[in-house]
């Protein structure tokens, strides 16, 4: 069945007759079925020259950028879509919409995919990665400009004191090293729990720690992300749990998990904002 789908798109797109020629310096047209790509497209691009980009773009809960978004039509990733907005470039993650990659591929839809970002290095190869596609690389590198610098003044002041950050979601798992949530907490100057702890990683970025062990382990400071308060299930009601608020009362934070979902030039801010979080907490801290 997925087969037939995939010949019948092909044969659509081959029957509609349309030719995409090689992207010029400045495509006029920019399709973006990413999230990551789509915040990088929002600040790259004049709003005239972007066809449309993922649903996920206009949700403040995903994206960072979802008032910028607001007015730019959206997509659902398929490749009818591409057909009927016939873009002069597409732009796409490297591991998402592997089906619809494909089929752009085989007919020759000009396409960019563009590999998640999980550390500032990433960051910056990504950003002009698009930038170029696109043919604003001096735009690119204004954004990375104001990152580097951000970058620079945390170097150059990091905290004395050795704080360490769990970033632990109630169900639990914690962000392992070399995620992007490890990156920026570390440019902020904390230690990510997760490095203590040897474990088989879930889906390859989370660490697995229970209440008990996350207990024994003593970390500073307890970190939410956004999403997870008020939620009603069964791994919140362990963030309410009496040992949890009788242990780090006044020791609990929220991160904006949109700024921590995609690699950008804001995840420095991100890192800068983070910082002054976790040394305000520390200060209070009974």
């Amino acid at each position: 069945m997925k087969k037939l789908l995939i010949l019948t798109a092909v044969a659509a797109l081959v029957i509609s007759g349309v030719a995409w020629a090689a992207p010029s310096s400045k495509p006029q047209r920019v399709m973006s079925l990413n999230l990551c790509t789509d915040q990088l497209v929002l600040q790259l691009l004049p709003r005239e020259r972007i066809t449309s980009v993922s649903y996920l773009s206009q949700s403040w809960e995903h994206s960072y950028l979802t008032a910028d978004a607001l007015g730019v039509r959206i997509n659902f990733g398929t490749s009818e879509e591409v057909l009927k907005e016939q873009p002069d470039l597409v732009l796409a993650g490297s591991a998402s919409t592997p089906t619809v990659r494909a089929l752009l591929k085989r007919v020759g839809v000009p396409l960019v995919e563009v590999p998640a970002a999980e550390s500032f290095a990433e960051i910056r190869t990504v950003t002009r990665q698009v930038a170029r596609a696109v043919g604003e690389e001096e735009m690119g590198e204004i954004l990375l400009a104001q990152m580097d610098a951000t970058l620079d003044q945390l170097g150059a002041s990091s905290p004395r004191q050795r704080i360490v950050v769990a970033a632990w979601d109630g169900a639990g798992s914690i962000p392992a090293k070399g995620t992007l949530f490890d990156e920026i907490l570390t440019v902020a100057g904390a230690h990510n729990i997760a490095a203590d702890i040897s474990t088989t990683l879930i889906y390859g970025r989370y660490a697995s720690v229970d209440l008990e062990q996350l207990v024994a382990l003593k970390p500073d400071i307890l970190a939410y992300g956004s999403s997870r308060i008020g939620r009603m299930d069964l791994s919140n009601e362990k963030l309410q749990h009496r040992v949890i608020r009788k242990l780090y009362r006044g020791r609990e934070i929220t991160y904006p998990e949109t700024l921590y979902g995609c690699g950008l030039p804001q995840s420095a801010t991100a890192a800068a904002e983070l910082r002054r979080t976790i040394l305000d907490v520390m200060k209070r801290a009974p």
